[in-house]
């Protein structure tokens, strides 16, 4: 299986929200569904902001839910709309293929990381790059994870919803004078296509 045809986001932080709903999917067995959310501040009423909503499945030990903030619409509310129309055996072959990717990005950040340092966006920049690595050929991320840098399982655990916007974009983008966000991560993804002949 490939990404071909897939609607991976090109926005960097967004591709980290789907590689942790996939992770999810993965887990669980199930399809996400997308659910959007309300604020109410001051009396006026704010959005929808959307969420990713996997059910509880007590067979496997997860006795509540789990809600993935997305925010307004944005990529990777419209990758999750995208999965909820797609069959439930696509999509769990996708989180497959997904956490074997997961588990390459992995993999590179502790060879890194027994090389010396490895900063908080470095390994921001490499998750964000998880779909263009060659996967792996297990799935199994436990050691992986018990070995990687920590920021690394803060980015994967749960987040508050804010958590995206303050950190991983100030990790992940370079914000100019002018106010604009530059995706210089796209810039280290070309580079590594160049590098593998893509």
């Amino acid at each position: 299986m490939t990404w071909e045809g897939v609607p991976i986001p090109q926005d960097p932080v967004e591709r980290i929200r789907v590689l942790r709903v996939l992770r999810e999917v993965y887990r669980r067995e199930v399809k996400p569904e997308l659910k959007p959310t309300y604020r109410r501040i001051g009396g006026r009423t704010y959005g929808p902001y959307y969420v990713a909503y996997l059910k509880r499945v007590r067979s496997k030990g997860f006795d509540l839910p789990r809600v993935f903030y997305l925010g307004k619409e944005n990529e990777s509310v419209s990758f999750v709309r995208w999965l909820e129309e797609q069959s439930e055996e696509f999509v769990l072959r996708l989180a497959r293929l997904a956490v074997r990717h997961l588990r390459a990005a992995l993999e590179k950040l502790v060879e890194e990381a027994s090389s010396g340092d490895v900063s908080h966006k470095r390994v921001a920049r490499v998750l964000s790059l998880a779909f263009e690595l060659q996967p792996s050929g297990s799935t199994r991320l436990k050691k992986l994870l018990e070995r990687a840098p920590g920021f690394a399982r803060s980015v994967l655990g749960p987040w508050p919803a804010w958590f995206a916007d303050r950190v991983l974009r100030k990790l992940l983008l370079h914000k100019t004078r002018d106010g604009e966000w530059v995706r210089d991560v796209l810039w280290e993804l070309e580079r590594w296509k160049l590098r593998h002949g893509d």
